[in-house]
């Protein structure tokens, strides 16, 4: 005589016990959310592992598009101006941002990176001196292949001023890339030293400087 053999009291959805399909449902989940999380740790490790004269080529060839493609969340607005993360940065940079001006004399953009800030006059100026040396061999390269290094005069600084400011800029005649300026700075403010990188295209800004350092 046969036994029958006592049927489960498990829910069942479509012939399956209900607990199985759940355990096979949260495997599903548990797969989709490492492949995300891989997704998102190996993007940033892309971006973070990007090399200094990488990312400058990055931020200058973004110049006549206005920075649009490594321009991140806003920040901040406020007045005539509006500052946004930016999506690439400088390896040891503190925080690095995209400042976009918006008046009927200014529709462009600029780009600070943050560097070092210290209470030590000898740090800053061994940074200050590091990074005038990185920024020296940095360049962009054209679609034709010509490679176009940045060229500067250096400014020594000084611990008795509270401003030193060295400007670079790139040897071409290409009107897209012609008013660009890298401006490597060391300002001492609220008794801090800080270093930082800006770049810039701004007709104003050159005009000025132009008039300041006139003998």
């Amino acid at each position: 005589m046969k036994t029958s053999t006592p049927l489960s009291n498990e829910p069942r959805v479509s012939g399956r016990p209900l607990k199985r399909h759940y355990d096979r449902v949260k495997t599903i989940i548990t797969l989709f959310a490492t492949v995300v999380a891989f997704s998102q740790v190996y993007a940033q490790d892309t971006a973070s592992t990007r090399t200094f004269p990488q990312v400058i080529d990055l931020v200058l060839r973004d110049f006549p598009n206005n920075l649009r493609h490594i321009t991140g969340d806003l920040m901040l607005a406020q007045g005539e101006t509006e500052n946004y993360a930016s999506t690439v940065a400088l390896p040891q940079s503190e925080n690095c941002t995209i400042t976009h001006y918006h008046s009927t004399q200014d529709t462009s953009v600029s780009w600070q990176a943050k560097m070092l800030v210290t209470d030590d006059f000898g740090k800053a100026d061994h940074a200050y001196r590091e990074l005038y040396q990185k920024l020296q061999q940095c360049y962009i390269q054209l679609s034709d292949g010509t490679i176009i290094y940045l060229k500067g005069n250096w400014s020594p600084a000084k611990e008795e001023a509270p401003f030193t400011s060295s400007t670079l800029r790139l040897t071409i005649d290409d009107q897209r890339y012609k008013g660009v300026r890298v401006e490597l700075e060391l300002v001492y403010e609220l008794a801090q030293w800080g270093v930082s990188i800006n770049i810039f295209s701004r007709e104003t800004d050159d005009k000025a400087q132009t008039v300041l350092r006139e003998p």
